[in-house]
Parts: structure tokens; sequence; C-alpha cells
């Protein structure tokens, strides 16, 4: 009896540890690394192409950048490799010049395919291939955008049992007007890119960053299960900064039939940040990408002082 104790007293004090350990590990500062410099060197938008599980710190990203005029870089690859400085590759953009490229998302089940979303709502099918990206088919807008809106985000979602591709997007809202998220049917193939009509809007708001100029969703990404994480970003309009920025959980995604998605968003007053950056921090998220096990990446777009991706983890499943 004894002895049990004792065992089950060091497991006790173990775990109390790791946890212990695991908080500290969550407070730590990120190390950051840069994948772009100057104001047209920003991660705007960031898909994963493909990632060692094996071990942090190590994958292979498209990130998109969001410059508007002709001869500046669009999309990028990088090449992050633990304890190696990134490898970022800037691609020629063949196809439609877009202006403004703020999302990217990897399309299910066809390796090399993306879909990257300006900010006026027009989004391209991009191919990547060795150092060019190239357009598949014709750009498409976003069903039910109006004059005005503003985009930050765009990702693909088809449930891990299988079943319909569904795409999700959202304004970027600003300050008291929240940002407003869609879903709805899409389907890329040999064809191109489709997107039908939405099945779901829903309001979404958050409560830091609480300065500036708030832009309550700067990125939103779909986890296998449907969990949708979303960043969100202030910015005082000056390109200096300083910015801050927040990563939360903020719902669930789900699907009613192959064709009909559904959305349930957490209220402003129920979310809680996974990461938070204060403007002392001074980074603006715009990027979020995730691998497996609550490993992260964020991206940022600090505007005179480039683009820097740090790699995370963060539970997820917790919160």
């Amino acid at each position: 009896m004894i002895r049990q104790r004792i065992i089950v007293s060091a497991t006790v004090c173990c775990c109390i540890a790791v946890t212990a350990l695991d908080a500290r590990a969550a407070r730590l500062p990120l190390k950051w690394q840069q994948v772009g410099t100057g104001i047209t060197g920003g991660v705007s938008g960031m898909a994963v192409a493909s990632s060692r599980q094996s071990g942090r710190g190590s994958a292979d990203v498209v990130v998109v950048r969001d410059n508007k005029k002709p001869g500046e870089s669009r999309v990028a690859t990088v090449r992050l490799r633990p304890g190696k400085e990134p490898v970022t590759k800037e691609l020629t953009w063949r196809g439609p010049l877009p202006e403004d490229l703020e999302a990217v998302d990897a399309v299910p089940g066809r390796p090399g395919h993306y879909v990257a979303l300006a900010s006026r709502g027009t989004a391209y099918e991009v191919v990547v291939r060795g150092a060019t990206a190239t357009v598949h088919g014709s750009p498409v807008e976003l069903p039910g955008k109006a004059q005005g809106d503003n985009y930050e985000s765009f990702a693909l979602w088809r449930r891990s049992s299988g079943g319909g591709l569904f795409a999700v997007w959202a304004t970027r809202g600003k300050g008291s007007a929240r940002a407003v998220v869609r879903a709805a049917p899409a389907a890329v193939d040999r064809n191109g890119l489709r997107i039908g009509t939405p099945t779901v809007r829903r309001e979404f708001a958050v409560p830091f960053p609480d300065q500036d100029e708030v832009r309550h969703i700067s990125d939103l990404k779909v986890l296998a299960d449907g969990t949708v994480l979303v960043s969100s970003a202030s910015d005082p309009n000056v390109d200096d900064g300083p910015f801050s920025s927040a990563v939360y959980k903020a719902g669930r995604l789900s699907a009613n039939g192959p064709r009909r998605a559904a959305l349930n968003l957490r209220d402003v007053q129920k979310l809680s940040a996974l990461r938070k950056f204060t403007r002392q921090d001074n980074r603006k998220i715009e990027a979020i990408a995730f691998l497996t096990k609550g490993a992260a990446i964020w991206g940022t777009d600090d505007e005179n002082h480039g683009g820097y991706v740090g790699f995370d983890q963060v539970g997820i499943n917790r919160r």
C-alpha cells in the first residue's frame, strides 16, 4: 500500500511538473525568422505544402504577398528546417495579375494546387511548380461580396470522413464593424475553381486587440475536424507600427449533406486567446497555418519591418 501511494504521488508530481513546463514553454517568446524584407516582403497568407511530422520547426509553406505593382512578388515558397535559416524563393507569376493577395489555402487532395484571395474578393486557383505560380482557369468573384468589402481570409475544408468541399471566407471587419464569415460549397478540379451560393453568414468580433484599427479576422483556417481558428490584428496605419495580434479558437464548421455547411462561432465574451501579441511585441499576424499535435506557424506582415514566421505550440483542444 505504501509503495502504491509512493508511485501515485510520484506520478502526480510528474504530471504537475510536465504541466508547469508546458505552461512555461507557452510563455516563452517565439523565435521569429525573417522571410521577406521591407514593405513588399510581408506574409499576408500562408498554406502548408508539406511538413515533417517527426519534429517541430520543420515545414514547407507557400506564402502570398499583398503587393500591388507589376514586378512585385505575389507568391513565394519557404523551406523551414530546425537550426537553419529559412530558404525563401519568390515565384514567377503567370496569368492575370492580382492586386493585394491576402489569403491562401491548399486544395485538399490536389498537391501543388492552392486558392489565393485578393482583398476585394477575387479568388485565383494557383498551381505551384518549381519556380512558377500559374493561374489555372479564370479568376472567380466571391458570391455575396459588396462594394467596399475587404477580405483577408480564405480556407478550404473537406471533413475527415469525406464528402463535399467547402470554402470559408470573411471580411476583416474594422473597429465596431464586425467581421462577416460566409461558407459555401466549392469545387476545384480540371474545370477550375467554382464557389456556390453561401449557406452560412455569421458575424464575429474579438475582445483583443482593442486599440487602433482592429481587424477582427486577419486570417482563418479550418482543421480536419471542423475547428475554426482565426487571427486578429490591430494596425495604427503607420508602417512602423506598433501592431498587436491574437489567435483564437473561434468555433466549428460542420456539413449538413454534401453542399450545405453549418457554422457555430463563439460570442466575443466567451473568447480566450490561444496566443496574444501586445504592442510591445509589435507583430501584425496576417497568416496562420497548423500542422499536427497543436503545432502552428504564425506569419506576419510587419510593413516596413518585413515578413516573419514563427513556430508555436498551442492547446487547441483545451479552450
